[in-house]
C-alpha cells in the first residue's frame, strides 16, 4: 500500500495591522520566509477584509498568507479554525494619521476614520487570539534582520541563518524602493498598488517618530487620542503622565 504523499497541512497566516506601521513589509516577509521553509508549495498571497475580496481559485493554494487591516469575523473564523498564525504591526496612532496625510494624501478625515475603526479591530484580535507575534514600529522592528528570524519561529518553521539574511536585504529600505520602481515606474497615483506585494508609490516613509507633532494641530491630535484611547492603552501608546 502507497503511502500517501507528504504536504505540508493547509494554513492560513493573517497579516493585520494600523496603516502606515510596516504590515506590507511584515506581509511580504511572512510570505518569503514560507517560500523558503516550503518551496514549491502553492501559496495564496493577497489583501482582503472579507470572504468577497478573496480572488478566484484561492481556495487552490496550500497556504493563504491574508493581508488585512479590518478583518471581518469570517476572516478571522478561516485563521482560528485551521489554528493559523496571525502578525500584528502596531504604531502611535496619531503618527499613523499623520503619515497617512503626508505620504499618500488622505485627508484628515479620512485617516482618522481608517486609524479609529483598525484600532478597534487590533484590540479585539488581542483579547481573542493567543497565537499572535505583535511587532512595534517604534522597535525599528522593519531594521532589525533577527526579525526575519522571529517571524519564522511564530510562524513554526525553520530556515538558515543564510536565508534569513538574504530575505532581511531583499527587503531593505533601498531594495523595497527598486521593487516599488520597477513595479509602479513613473505611476504618481499614491493609492496604486501591485496585487502580490500590496506595495504602494509611496510606501517607503521616513521612518520618522513623533511626527504627528509637526504635522498635526493640537486640536487633531487630541480627536485622534479620544477616538484611540483603548487602543493607546492596550498596546501602550497612552501619554506619559509628567
Amino acid at each position: 500500500m502507497k503511502k500517501p504523499l507528504s504536504a505540508p497541512p493547509p494554513r492560513v497566516v493573517l497579516c493585520v495591522g494600523l496603516k502606515s506601521s510596516g504590515s506590507t513589509w511584515l506581509y511580504n516577509v511572512a510570505i518569503s520566509v514560507l517560500k523558503e521553509a516550503f518551496k514549491g508549495a502553492k501559496i495564496g498571497a493577497f489583501y482582503a477584509d472579507n470572504f468577497r475580496m478573496f480572488p478566484p481559485g484561492s481556495w487552490q493554494s496550500r497556504m493563504l498568507v491574508l493581508k488585512s487591516h479590518e478583518p471581518s469575523e469570517a476572516v478571522l473564523f478561516l485563521n482560528r479554525f485551521t489554528r493559523g498564525e496571525m502578525l500584528v504591526s502596531v504604531r502611535e496612532p496619531r503618527d499613523s494619521v499623520a503619515s497617512l496625510m503626508q505620504r499618500f494624501g488622505h485627508s484628515f478625515e479620512s485617516a482618522l476614520r481608517d486609524v479609529t475603526v483598525e484600532s478597534e479591530r487590533l484590540v479585539a484580535l488581542k483579547r481573542s487570539s493567543r497565537k499572535t507575534l505583535t511587532l512595534r514600529y517604534e522597535d525599528g522592528f522593519t531594521d532589525d534582520e533577527k526579525t526575519v528570524a522571529r517571524v519564522a519561529r511564530h510562524l513554526g518553521v525553520t530556515i538558515g541563518a543564510a536565508a534569513a539574511r538574504r530575505i532581511f536585504r531583499a527587503h531593505g529600505k533601498e531594495a523595497v524602493k527598486q521593487t516599488i520602481k520597477k513595479l509602479h515606474g513613473r505611476k504618481r497615483d499614491p493609492d496604486a498598488f501591485d496585487l502580490t506585494t500590496q506595495w504602494h508609490p509611496g510606501h517607503v516613509g521616513d521612518g520618522r517618530i513623533g511626527k504627528y507633532k509637526t504635522v498635526l494641530t493640537a486640536a487633531q491630535q487630541k480627536q485622534i487620542q479620544a477616538a484611540t484611547k483603548t487602543y493607546a492603552k492596550e498596546f501602550g501608546y497612552l501619554p506619559r503622565k509628567k
